[in-house]
């Protein structure tokens, strides 16, 4: 019987002994060979056929049995002997490391070994009348002291050889049921499916590979972003596109085929080998595109990274931090509205850089990230005013540009941002809701069309416009399409009144809500109608029928506009009743007060007043006031020291002595040129503003007007934004650390959030 020589090299036996391959990194390096093969094809210009991958899993008894077998299946073109005997051979492979996802030969045998101990590979071309397999038997061969496997032959059906079949068929057996698990039930299996469909997702899109896992087809994923067509306009950069393509090309080096290295531009031999025999001069390459997300997200952002159509890194946000030349690092990104996270996303192809033996991730310490970096996003900060600070030239990369525009969290167009009616909000439950519809695939949900319409709503209340007075208010949205329904017809009515009742669907609240923490994950189905005119003279009416819940209101009863309770507040509640009711629960186990907070928590989360969020939500205002007045402060050169209270002065001088070891003569230098904006503390920002208020209102930092007013409207003008800027400190500095949060802590903090969102609906 014919038999292949699987026997590894001392070097590479050192190097499996390095590697633990997690099972999805099993799977992932079975499925990498059959994308090769795509690619190949691809290239060649004969991909033919819908390309598809099927992953077939044992069931749970099979499973536990022993018997169960895992087998992908590819209908590539298939393998001669040769190359399928390189393909499993425990040693280098021939596989181009530049070009194909299978950095090893021996990651066949690594993850194969892993995952069971008898391997079989089944493989024809289209032309072949036969099957060619190799068994690869652990135990067989461990008894035998061998390397050598079995060559077999199988004749095609007559149905094969009609189509005719061509492809390649991996079957695994003997599983390993413990590391099987997570690939074959549960949670572990739907994460597996949905990480293929990250790792993979570029390149099935391409070349329009279908990969369906035990028979379901795994959606490739895609980045829910802002389309190029949306744009921001920047002081610096004019309009910046909400997606922006990366480019990037370096002059070619040379590069060793047998030790993957690459060579400085005046090496002619390789430093790992030492040899110039297996040379060859290759383009080192950036490629892909950075933009924006729709939605902010603690986690979820981030720039991926590609080698070869296949995601080594998910979400990296690396390029968010500046390393200076001492090594310090800067954190750049989110800085403003930190308590929502982030939204800058991307994909980058850097083909040319290391990745680890796991391929999960990039070397950073290879010389040639720094390149990608550089074109990314620049040499220097960020913010021009730490590049300026550091005797940096201003940063123009395509991040820069994008965090200039895209950087802050004001809803509405300036920044690109939806939001709520009030204006505000940033990830609200609408903006929630269509993200997740555009994440399961929903077509009306995959252009940004319906986010943008929150983004001009948002907008629209912010200017107090043609929103509707109700919407202008900031209270009660009108959206949806308006029926008539006669008041006789009102639940519980019992009149027969002709008088018509005009009927409005909130497409806000209107939608399905689940709770899973409780008994059965119960669901609720909400159907919300906002009414023209009373309903039977109460401010809402609630009909519960099942896992539906009808809720109609009334945004003109006094309920509504003698409080500050709104629709939501009052729906959130009755379907906290509700969904005790479904799991047959009671308060005393699920308290109605904590259901319902979890409830806005994960539904409303724009109306939920969390603590440290609105101080983050505060700092960042007042940051972007002190860069602002960083800026204008010097056109007011010569600044005399006794414009500014001493206890100010004396902050300046200490924190420009700290920051920059600033003696008293130079600080004062600093102060009188203009040049102290950096180092004031937030509680001095009124004192500035207050000295040179013509620098920040009149439409400059703030809207409010102030110079051509007359002298009394002119100071209550200018009070109206210093009491503001006051609650702002307080916000930022005081209210997270007070312990006794009393009745008037309580009424202080909401006169600040006021402020907050006033001072940000009068932003130029």
């Amino acid at each position: 019987m014919a038999t292949v020589d699987i026997t590894p090299s001392p070097r590479v036996l050192r190097m499996l002994g390095q590697i633990d391959f997690a099972p999805w990194q099993c799977l992932a390096e079975l499925i990498d060979n059959s994308i090769d093969a795509f690619i190949d094809q691809q290239r060649d210009g004969a991909l033919g056929a819908r390309p598809v991958i099927n992953v077939y899993l044992p069931s749970e008894p099979e499973l536990r049995s022993g018997e169960g077998v895992i087998e992908v299946v590819d209908n590539g073109r298939g393998m001669t002997l040769e190359q399928m005997e390189s393909a499993v051979k425990a040693g280098y492979s021939g596989n181009d490391p530049l070009e194909k996802m299978g950095l090893f030969g021996m990651g066949f045998n690594i993850s194969t070994a892993r995952l069971g101990r008898k391997t079989e590979v089944w493989t024809t071309t289209s032309d072949s009348p036969n099957w060619t397999g190799i068994v690869i038997d652990f135990d067989t061969l461990e008894r035998e002291k061998t390397f050598h496997a079995p060559v077999l032959s199988r004749p095609k059906s007559e149905n094969e050889l009609n189509e005719p079949t061509h492809g390649t068929v991996i079957k695994i057996e003997s599983l390993e049921a413990d590391r099987i698990g997570p690939l074959t039930r549960g949670m572990g299996k739907s994460k597996t499916k949905i990480r293929l469909g990250r790792i993979y997702g570029r390149v099935m899109q391409e070349l329009g590979i279908s990969i369906l896992y035990d028979g379901a087809r795994i959606q490739a994923w895609k980045h829910c972003t802002w389309g190029a067509n949306r744009s921001v306009k920047t002081k610096d950069f004019g309009n910046v596109s909400a997606i922006l393509p990366i480019e990037g090309e370096f002059s070619s080096r040379k590069y060793c085929n047998t030790c993957w290295v690459w060579l400085s531009d005046h090496e002619d031999v390789c430093s790992a080998c030492g040899s110039d025999q297996d040379l060859t001069e290759r383009n080192r390459t950036v490629r892909g595109w950075i933009g924006v997300q729709r939605y902010f997200d603690k986690n979820d952002y981030g720039i991926d990274l590609i080698r070869n159509g296949r995601v080594i890194e998910t979400s990296n946000k690396s390029f968010f931090t500046f390393i200076d030349s001492d090594g310090e690092d800067l954190f750049e990104y989110p800085r403003d509205a930190t308590h929502w996270g982030g939204r800058i996303v991307g994909e980058l192809e850097i083909d040319f850089v290391r990745v680890s033996h796991q391929k999960d991730a990039f070397d950073k310490l290879d010389p040639e990230w720094k390149h990608v970096v550089s074109v990314v996003r620049g040499n220097s900060p960020l913010q021009p005013q730490i590049a300026k600070r550091m005797s940096l030239p201003p940063n123009d990369s395509p991040l820069a540009r994008l965090y200039s525009a895209y950087r802050k969290g004001d809803a509405g167009l300036k920044s690109l941002v939806p939001g709520n009616e009030q204006g505000g909000g940033l990830n609200s439950g609408l903006v929630i809701e269509y993200k997740e519809k555009f994440y399961a695939g929903e077509y009306e949900f995959q252009s940004d069309e319906k986010l943008f319409d929150l983004v001009q709503r948002a907008e629209r209340a912010k200017r107090g416009g043609s929103a509707g007075a109700d919407e202008a208010r900031g209270k009660f949205p009108i959206v949806g399409e308006k029926t008539k329904t006669p008041e006789s017809q009102q639940s519980g009515s019992g009149k027969n009144l002709s008088k018509e009742l005009s009927e409005v669907k909130d497409t806000r609240l209107s939608r399905v809500y689940e709770y899973p923490e409780l008994p059965g994950n119960p669901k609720i189905t909400v159907e919300a109608f906002s009414v023209s005119g009373p309903i039977e003279g109460k401010p809402f009416v609630v009909e519960p029928s099942g896992p539906v819940l009808r809720f109609r209101y009334s945004p003109r009863h006094n309920f509504f506009e003698d409080s500050l309770e709104t629709p939501t507040d009052c729906l959130i509640v009755e379907m906290a009743h509700h969904f005790l009711a479904l799991a047959s629960e009671t308060i005393k186990n699920w308290p109605l007060s904590v259901v319902s907070r979890q409830l806005r928590d994960r539904y409303f989360p724009d109306s939920v007043s969390d603590v440290n969020g609105i101080a983050d939500q505060a700092e960042s205002c007042l940051l972007d006031l002190k860069a602002y007045l960083e800026d204008s402060l010097p056109q007011v050169a010569q600044v005399p020291l006794d414009s500014l209270t001493e206890t100010c002065v004396a902050q300046i001088r200490s924190n420009a002595l700290r920051d920059e070891g600033a003696d008293t003569e130079k600080a004062t230098s600093l102060i009188q040129d203009g040049m102290f904006g950096r180092f004031l503390d937030s509680k001095y920002l009124v004192e500035v503003v207050e000295n040179w208020p013509a620098l920040v209102m009149d439409g400059k930092f703030y809207s409010q007007p102030f110079e051509n007013i007359e002298e009394p409207l002119r100071a209550r003008s200018l009070k109206g934004v210093l009491d503001c800027l006051d609650d702002l400190v307080w916000l930022s500095e005081d209210s997270c650390g007070t312990v006794n949060k009393d009745t008037a802590w309580r009424l202080r903090y909401a006169r600040a959030i006021a402020s907050l969102n006033l001072l940000n609906s009068w932003l130029a």
